[in-house]
């Protein structure tokens, strides 16, 4: 039995969600809108629907390590609480790590998207791919 774990990127326009192999090899990637306008108990709703979908596809032959999710803002490690979010307006406060675990019944951790995207860069490799194309768009919009 293999080791896998979901990644999800949260964020206020899209929400994706992919299955990871322990070595790092992508298994599976899911695209959904995020459903902002809604509220947070839709986009949670859709978040902890699509992960149990996935992660029933690999059930049966592969082990679930846990969820990571990266969400914009600022978010409280300790407690699993978003403090503020400029993507996701109404997760001020809110113990989304609690929530989604409940729901889930597995191990979840928060991070901020920013630094999700960065350690992941530095584990697979991208990150001077990335740092590039951060430099290009920084020059567009110093240019615009």
């Amino acid at each position: 039995m293999a080791n896998y774990s979901i990644g999800v990127d949260l964020g206020g326009t899209n929400l994706r969600i992919a299955a990871v192999a322990e070595q790092g090899n992508l298994l599976e990637k899911i695209t959904l809108g995020t459903q902002v306008a809604l509220g947070r108990d839709r986009v949670v709703e859709d978040m902890c629907d699509a992960i149990q979908r996935l992660a029933a596809k690999y059930r049966a032959s592969d082990c679930l390590m846990g969820i990571g999710i990266g969400v914009p803002g600022i978010i409280d490690m300790k407690t699993g609480m978003v403090r503020e979010s400029p993507n996701l307006p109404d997760w001020a406060d809110y113990p989304a790590r609690t929530e989604i675990e409940k729901r889930l019944g597995t191990l979840v951790i928060l991070e901020n998207d920013a630094n999700s995207a960065a350690f992941g860069e530095k584990w697979l490799g991208a990150a001077p791919l990335a740092m590039a194309s951060r430099a290009m768009r920084t020059t567009a919009v110093a240019d615009a």
